[in-house]
Parts: structure tokens; sequence; C-alpha cells
């Protein structure tokens, strides 16, 4: 009986000890959401973009600027989170990149043109870390290419956590672009899908999709965009330095718009190639461990790719 009592013991104590070991690894990642009820991230980077638009003008062949631009743009993004609860989030984010044409072939004086393209907004979620996320998110903000358009855009999100390995998430909305006085608007649908696969606890590897529509049609005239885009980022966290909380990454991004126009003097199709390359600098506050725990307990992307991060050159002439 003193034995089959030991041999209890031991079996009890071992259970203990997994439990309390599995109990440890779900708390890394409880811990940091009940305390402290905030979060913030901030990074920026720089970006190398080649474009490329041809067909301007029915049966006129390629366009002005078929031979290309090559854009050197500078970025900023940082957002900050508040909690509420264990699972609601509200965050509040600005971006700003700022594209400058580097060259343009037989283009004469299109070498000082630049577009600015920006926002503020706010996403509000609820939020599993252990499972996933939902919610909506909005914007305002602005492109300048010599001439100011205003941008507003709405939509919802979520994301499906796959245990320490993935995560996959997606984000629908609607936008609309405003051109002020007689210029009319554009407006359209946008769509993206993402992975996030974490090769290592420091090291995650991201592909994303994204797609969007604009329309506009007045007096006669009408102008019909589809776009796409689709990338891959690699980060990187720097644990030895810049206190731990820092990461690098590097990546690249095809974009394509379509555009078709009726109406008015100038009716066709035009295409519009982008091809760019990326590296950037991130800082989470507040939050710590592996770079799944950051991204699962710190803010979210709220950065629009189709209308920030690629050049809007469709409308540049």
């Amino acid at each position: 009986m003193g034995k089959s009592f030991k041999s209890l013991l031991a079996s009890a104590a071992i259970l203990a000890l997994c439990a309390g070991s599995s109990d440890a690894a779900d708390l890394e990642i409880q811990q940091i959401v009940e305390t402290p009820n905030y979060a913030a991230t901030i990074s920026g980077g720089l970006v190398y973009t080649w474009t490329d638009i041809t067909g301007f003008e029915e049966g006129e062949g390629e366009g002005d600027f078929s031979d290309g631009k090559e854009f050197l743009s500078t970025f900023g993004e940082a957002a900050a989170l508040w909690r509420f609860s264990d699972t609601l989030n509200l965050q509040s984010d600005f971006a700003f990149h700022s594209h400058r044409v580097e060259s343009v072939d037989g283009c004469g004086g299109c070498g000082n043109k630049a577009i600015d393209q920006w926002h503020s907004g706010g996403v509000a979620f609820w939020r599993d870390p252990m499972m996933g996320l939902f919610g909506i998110d909005g914007a305002w903000g602005g492109v300048d290419l010599g001439k100011a358009i205003d941008v507003w855009r709405v939509g919802g999100r979520g994301e499906w956590f796959f245990g320490e390995m993935a995560t996959l998430g997606g984000g629908v909305g609607y936008h609309n672009l405003s051109f002020g006085g007689k210029g009319g608007d554009l407006d359209g649908v946008n769509f993206n899908v993402f992975v996030n696969f974490y090769a290592t606890e420091d090291f995650a590897i991201k592909a994303k999709f994204d797609y969007a529509t604009f329309e506009s049609s007045q007096n006669g005239k009408s102008l019909d965009i589809d776009a796409w885009s689709i990338g891959g980022e690699g980060e990187y966290m720097l644990r030895d330095i810049f206190g731990g909380g820092s990461s690098v990454f590097v990546g690249g991004r095809y974009a394509n718009f379509d555009s078709d126009y009726s109406g008015g003097c100038c009716p066709g199709n035009a295409e519009t190639e982008d091809a760019q390359v990326f590296v950037g600098f991130r800082s989470y506050f507040v939050t710590g461990g592996s770079l799944a725990n950051h991204h699962r307990t710190n803010t979210v992307d709220n950065t629009n790719t189709l209308l920030e991060r690629v050049p809007f050159s469709a409308f540049f002439n």
C-alpha cells in the first residue's frame, strides 16, 4: 500500500508539473494582455519603386511615361493601443509615405515631382491572443500629387491564430477618393488576405495579397481601375540590442493598376506596373516575448497597401 501511495503521489506531481508548464506557456501571452493595458509600435524605412505606365490612348501605343519612373520613398508609421478589458481593444494610428521621383526617361522636369500619401485612423477590435481577432477599422487621409485628393475608408478585419506556427488574416472595406470641386469622386471596394509564418521565435515570413477597385462616372465620362498587389516580407527580432523590443524587416511587392477610360478626349486603356523593394526598422513598446507575441498582443496594421504604400502613379500625369 505504501508503494501504491508513493506512486500515486509521484503521478500527481508529474501531472501538476505538466499542467504548470502548460499554464506558464499560456501565461506568457496572457500577462502581456492583462497588464499593462496599453501598447504601441513605431516603424520607418525606405522603399525603391520602379513604375511603368503604357497605353494612354487607344491606338497610340505606349504613353509618354512608358520608359518608366523610379521612386525613392521614405515612410513612417505609428500606432497606440488601449485595452478596455482582456479582449476589447481600441487603436489609433498614423502613417505617412513620401514618394519622390528619382528619374523619368524622356520626361524633362518630371524628376521634381512627388506623391505624398498619408492617413490618420483607428481600429476597434476584439482579440483573444490564443485564438484570433475581429473588428472594424477606418481612416481619413489624402494623396498629394500636385493636386490634393481626400481619401477616406472603412472596413472590417479578422485574424485566426494557428498555435505558435502561423496567423491567417484578411479584411474587406469601402474607400472614397475626392478630387474636390468639379474633379469628381472615385470610390470602390478593397480586399486583402495575408499569412504570417513563424519560422522561429525571432523570425517571421509574411505573404500578402491586396485587391481594389476605383470607379467614377460623370458628364458622360467614366474611369474604372482594377488594382492588385502581391508581396512578401521577412521580419527578424533584435533580441540582443535596443532593449530586445525592436526588429528589422525587408521585402518586396508587385502592383498592377489596369485603367479603362471612356468618353472625353482620350478614351482607351492604360496599365501601371509597380515593382518595389523595401527595408525598415520597427519598435514594439510594452509587449515582450516572441515575435508572435508582439504581433498578437500589440497594435495591428491599418495601412492600406494600394492607397499608401504604392505610389499612386496611375493619376500622376
